[in-house]
C-alpha cells in the first residue's frame, strides 16, 4: 500500500454494520513522531443517516482524543454540506470529505499540508496518517 486509496462511504457501512470493528490509526508528525490510536467500537451510519461516526472507547499514544469532537456527526463533502458551519462548507474550505461540525479537530482525509492534522491543545501536522478497520476479536472484554 504505496498510495492513497479510500474505500469508500457506503462500503464501511455495510461491513461495519454487520459486527463489531475497532478503527486504528497511525500518523506521522512532521518532525517524524508516530502516534497510535484506537477506538473499540467503529461504524458509520447508512446513506440516510449521512454515514454518521460512531467510535467507541478510545485509547493511544496521544492523550487529547480529536475524533470524539467528530462523534455523531454527518459527513461532508464538497457537493454535500452536512456540517453546521455557517460560513460555507467545510469540505469545500479543506478540500476533502469529513465529518466536520464547526470545520473539524482532526482532519485526517486532508490533501498532504498544513490541513492534515490532529489538533486538541495543540496543532500536530501530518505527513502521514492511516486508517484501518478490522473486526473486534471476541476475546476481548467489550466495554459499554
Amino acid at each position: 500500500m504505496n498510495s492513497d486509496f479510500y474505500f469508500g462511504l457506503e462500503k464501511i457501512h455495510r461491513i461495519t454494520s454487520l459486527q463489531r470493528f475497532e478503527l486504528y490509526i497511525h500518523m506521522v508528525s512532521l518532525n517524524g513522531s508516530t502516534y497510535n490510536d484506537r477506538y473499540d467500537d467503529f461504524k458509520i451510519s447508512d446513506e440516510d443517516s449521512g454515514y454518521k461516526l460512531s467510535l467507541g472507547k478510545f485509547s493511544g499514544t496521544i492523550i487529547e482524543d480529536a475524533m470524539r469532537y467528530a462523534e455523531n456527526i454527518k459527513f461532508t463533502t464538497i457537493d454535500r454540506d452536512n456540517d453546521k458551519y455557517d460560513n460555507g462548507n467545510c469540505g469545500v474550505d479543506y478540500k476533502s470529505g469529513w465529518w466536520y461540525e464547526y470545520c473539524y479537530n482532526c482532519n485526517l482525509n486532508a490533501p498532504y499540508g498544513h490541513n492534515l492534522n490532529w489538533w486538541v491543545k495543540k496543532k500536530i501536522e501530518l505527513k502521514e496518517a492511516k486508517m484501518l478497520i478490522r473486526p473486534k476479536r471476541s476475546d476481548e472484554k467489550v466495554s459499554n
